[in-house]
């Protein structure tokens, strides 16, 4: 008889169990809850039910809380800043409006989600420091500095110091300074991203490195990629529009690669590589640039095999039609030249 009781107790707690329901993410990222958070910011407080944050100070609430793992996701609306966070990087400070800090986490825009700096406080809209974070479906519009030449650094779009950082559908636009700027030991794994209407499209210092593809760096004041000390690019099925100090530009010991990609009325040059730097363009087309390649002091700026020179035969989103010189000319790794 007592076997057979505890054989029914046994039972009876299994059944139990398994009746009982499943651990529930939870909006404000409990600690002990299984499995990744989502953590939903909303640009007012009565935007719907699940937002836990909102408003402009939402967006740093949420990663405040973030654990590693978690979801911050930023519904669709305008978000400003209202207050700033300094990140202390060498002589410089880095002023964020949004900063994440030792976390591994992602932040997704829904469609319309947009961080803008034109009102409020001047800052740079996100800033990425000994992180591991994927940004997707944001767009960053307005930030602007305060003083052009000072050891504060706002005015930025996204600025990561050794962070691995994942960048896909992203839009960054009328800034003052750089949109995308790599520096220490960052990776920046890019695709899919618009730099435009700013000053720097994409600024890589000391060992940053940069994988950018299937992108539009178009209307900028500056450099498409600027790229200085140990820093590498490698560029593939990208077009640079109407950049105005150069669409890639090398220094010191850097290096730029440059592949399946066209490059259009900027000036002075399509590349420009001084100190020691190299920079490579193959397998891509020129049209309408002031200048070609340059290169100065010990550098190496060099064309590769079939990049055409002339009328592309593009259409308006960039694309290469079939009667294209371009057509048959990609490299074998990438197929089309241009974006896709």
């Amino acid at each position: 008889m007592p076997a057979k009781s505890s054989l029914s107790l046994a039972l009876i707690v299994a059944l139990l169990a398994g009746c009982s329901p499943p651990p529930q993410a939870s909006s404000l990222g409990e600690k002990g809850v299984a499995g990744p958070q989502v953590l939903v910011v909303c640009p007012t407080q009565t935007m719907a039910p699940d937002c836990a944050f909102s408003g402009g100070s939402g967006i740093q609430a949420a990663v405040d809380v973030a654990s590693d793992g978690d979801i911050v996701q930023i519904r669709a609306g305008t978000y400003s800043p209202k207050a700033v966070r300094d990140v202390p990087y060498k002589i410089h400070t880095i002023r964020g409006f949004v900063v994440v800090d030792g976390k591994q986490i992602s932040l997704v825009g829904e469609p319309g989600a947009v961080l803008d700096g034109s009102m409020g406080p001047r800052t740079t809209g996100l800033v990425l420091h000994r992180s591991s974070v994927e940004v997707s479906g944001l767009k960053f519009t307005g930030f602007k500095f305060e003083v052009e030449e000072d050891e504060i650094y706002e005015g930025h779009g996204i600025f990561a110091i050794d962070s691995r950082v994942r960048l896909r559908d992203v839009t960054i636009e009328k800034y003052q300074k750089m949109a995308l700027t790599g520096r220490g030991s960052t990776d920046l794994d890019v695709e899919d991203v618009r730099i435009l209407d700013g000053h720097v499209a994409i600024w890589l210092d000391e060992y940053a490195h940069l994988r950018l593809r299937n992108s539009l760096i178009r209307g900028n004041d500056s450099a498409g990629i600027a790229a200085y000390t140990n820093s590498t690019a490698h560029v593939s099925n990208c077009v640079f529009d109407g950049n105005l100090d150069d669409a890639l530009y090398g220094e010191q010991e850097a290096t730029i690669h440059a592949t399946n990609s066209i490059f259009l009325n900027n000036k002075p040059y399509v590349a420009r590589a001084t100190g020691n730097s190299k920079i490579w363009i193959g397998y891509s087309g020129l049209f309408g640039n002031e200048n070609g390649l340059l290169a100065k002091d010990a550098a190496v700026a060099r064309q590769g095999a079939n990049v055409i020179e002339g009328d592309l035969m593009l259409d308006a989103a960039y694309r290469v039609s079939e009667d294209s010189p371009l057509f048959s000319k990609g490299d074998p790794a990438f197929g089309i030249p241009g974006l896709r």
